[in-house]
C-alpha cells in the first residue's frame, strides 16, 4: 500500500513538473515574440518596412494585370479615317491594300477620280480596308509613311454588354428549344403536336436572328474598319496672262506668226476635208450643165438663121416698115383717085 502511494506521489510530482515546464516554456517563447513584434514595430532595424512595401507593390501589379485583362476582355468596335496627300494615288493605293492582305485583312470599298485642268491631271479618292484590331495601329502607321496626313480620326465603340445579353438571351432561347423539343416528343395530341411545333419555329427563328446579330458583332470586333482619303496634289494655277500691249515686240511676233501657221495649217485642213465632197458634188453639176448645153444648141441655131434672114431682106428691100408705110399711103390715096 505504501508503495503504491509513493509510485502515485512520483508519477504526481512528474506531471507536476512537465506541466510546469511547458507552460514556462511557453510564457518565455511569448515573451521572446513580444519583444521581437516590438522591435519590429519600432523599426529598430527597418527590416519591417521593405516587407510591407514589397506587399503593396505584389497588390498593385496584380491589380494592373486584372485591370489589364479586364480591358483585353472589352469587346470594341474601332473606326478610323486618315486624310493623306501624296505624289501618286496608284502606288499608294497598291500599297495599303498589299499591307491589309498581308496582315490578314482585306479591302472593303475603294474609289478614284480624274480630274482635268488647263491640261493637268490629278486623281482623288479613297480605299476602305479592314484589318485585325492588333493590326489597326500598324496599319495607321504604314499609312503616316506614305505622304503628308492631312487630318486623322478614330472613333471606338465599347459592345461587351450588348454581346452579354445577346449571349444570355440566346442561353435562354436555347433551354427553352430544349424544353419544348422534350414536349414535342411527349405529346399525345395532333393539336398539342401543332402548337408546339409553332412556338418550336418561332424560338428558332429568335435564336437564328440573334445569332446573326452577334456574328454580325463579334466580326466587327475582329477587324477594325480604317478609310484612307488619298489626294494627289492639285496642279499650281498658272500665272496672270501679260495685257497685250505690254507683251515684248518678240513674243508678238512669234505670238502672230504662230496664230498664221494656225490659220494656214486649219484652211489645208479643211480643204482637205471639203475635197471629197467638192469631188462629189462636182460631177452631177457638170453632168448637168452638159446635159443643158445638149438640148440648148438646136433652138440656138434656128434662132440664129431666123434672125439672119430677118437682117437679110432687109438689107436688101430697104426694110419692112419702110415698104409697108408706101402701101399704106397708096392704099388710103387710091379710093380719092377713083373718085
Amino acid at each position: 500500500m505504501a508503495s503504491r502511494v509513493r509510485v502515485l506521489a512520483v508519477v504526481a510530482l512528474l506531471l507536476f513538473a512537465g506541466c510546469a515546464g511547458l507552460g514556462g516554456s511557453g510564457d518565455a517563447g511569448e515573451a521572446q515574440g513580444g519583444g521581437d513584434g516590438a522591435q519590429m514595430a519600432d523599426g529598430g532595424d527597418g527590416s519591417s518596412q521593405p516587407v510591407e512595401a514589397d506587399s503593396g507593390a505584389n497588390a498593385a501589379d496584380s491589380g494592373n494585370i486584372q485591370a489589364g485583362d479586364a480591358a483585353a476582355d472589352r469587346a470594341i468596335i474601332r473606326n478610323g479615317r486618315m486624310v493623306v496627300e501624296v505624289e501618286n494615288y496608284s502606288t499608294t493605293a497598291n500599297a495599303i491594300a498589299a499591307r491589309a492582305r498581308a496582315s490578314g485583312g482585306y479591302v472593303s470599298d475603294s474609289n478614284r477620280e480624274l480630274h482635268r485642268n488647263d491640261g493637268e491631271t490629278w486623281y482623288t479618292g479613297y480605299i476602305v480596308v479592314r484589318v485585325p484590331s492588333e493590326e489597326y495601329e500598324p496599319t495607321q502607321s504604314m499609312v503616316s509613311e506614305q505622304g503628308t496626313v492631312r487630318s486623322e480620326e478614330t472613333t471606338t465603340k465599347d459592345v461587351t454588354d450588348k454581346l452579354v445579353d445577346l449571349e444570355a438571351r440566346l442561353t435562354n432561347l436555347r433551354e427553352r428549344r430544349d424544353r419544348l423539343r422534350t414536349f414535342y416528343e411527349r405529346a399525345n395530341s395532333t393539336e398539342e403536336l401543332l402548337r408546339i411545333e409553332e412556338e418550336l419555329s418561332s424560338v428558332q427563328s429568335d435564336i437564328e436572328r440573334l445569332e446573326a446579330q452577334k456574328r454580325s458583332l463579334e466580326q466587327r470586333v475582329a477587324y477594325s474598319t480604317l478609310r484612307v482619303e488619298i489626294h494627289e496634289p492639285a496642279p499650281e494655277p498658272s500665272a496672270q496672262q501679260v495685257p497685250y500691249h505690254e507683251r515684248s515686240l518678240v513674243s508678238a511676233f512669234l505670238s502672230s506668226v504662230t496664230d498664221v501657221y494656225v490659220f494656214t495649217r486649219g484652211l489645208l485642213v479643211t480643204a482637205a476635208s471639203l475635197a471629197p465632197w467638192i469631188v462629189v458634188l462636182a460631177v452631177p453639176v457638170v453632168g448637168g450643165r452638159r446635159l443643158l448645153r445638149g438640148r440648148s444648141l438646136p433652138l440656138l441655131g434656128r434662132r440664129g438663121a431666123s434672125e439672119s434672114a430677118t437682117e437679110g431682106g432687109d438689107g436688101g428691100g430697104g426694110g419692112d416698115a419702110p415698104q409697108q408705110e408706101p402701101t399704106a399711103e397708096s392704099d388710103t390715096e387710091s379710093p380719092d383717085k377713083d373718085a
